[in-house]
């Protein structure tokens, strides 16, 4: 298990890297970071927005009371592909649809959210997918690979689109969660397809 999450975590850098490119505005759900058994507690984040590493950089803040059924909140700030300083953020909110089990190994929950990112243009995002891991416990250490399949809604508006208008596009999250001590994890996440960007940081558990 543990080299399956060393692998996931190698994927998370490759595919981001050879994903096709997406457009500059900054999105708040790239990536979403949210799992079966995401930490409850305040994060703090390092984030890169995309398309490609270095094109912009940014921090990123969220706060969650609670495993799946919670709410989550986050706001973030970053400097887009063309310097823009973008502020966005929304709420993310999710339901069980399956735990794990002899005949399936992963555990399910559905996800959607609302949110927006506000810098020279305007983006509305609503994702709507499903979220897929497992956590677990080796030598004193906590581990939660998972991946985060979903389709979202775009509303673009803003005086540098040539026309105003909706958008339906894919994107995938990977990540994974490492803990040593249960009062903190690292996170670290990457957004592709449809959304670009990564996540690396801090959250403080509250469990």
């Amino acid at each position: 298990m543990r080299k399956a999450s060393l692998g996931l975590l190698t994927a998370v850098t490759l595919l981001f890297m050879v994903a096709s490119p997406a457009r500059a505005q900054v999105h708040w759900d790239g990536p979403l970071l949210l799992a079966p058994d995401t930490p409850a507690g305040w994060g703090i984040y390092l984030v890169d927005p995309g398309p490609g590493p270095g094109d912009g950089i940014g921090v990123l803040s969220t706060w969650r009371a609670g495993g799946a059924g919670s709410l989550g909140y986050r706001i973030g700030l970053a400097e887009g592909r063309r310097g823009d300083l973008t502020v966005y953020g929304g709420v993310d909110f999710s339901g069980n649809l399956v735990q794990a089990s002899g005949d399936f190994p992963l555990d399910v929950i559905w996800v959607g959210g609302v949110g927006a990112g506000v810098g020279r243009d305007v983006i509305l995002s609503f994702p709507l997918g499903a979220s897929l891991g497992r956590s677990f416990q080796a030598d004193g250490v906590w581990f939660n690979p998972y991946f985060t399949p979903r389709v979202v809604l775009d509303a673009e508006f803003g005086s540098t689109r040539r026309r105003d208008g909706l958008e339906l596009g894919f994107a995938m999250d990977l990540g994974i969660d490492v803990a040593f001590d249960p009062g903190w994890a690292i996170r670290f996440g990457g957004a592709l397809g449809d959304r670009r960007g990564l996540a690396v940081g801090v959250n403080f558990r509250l469990r």
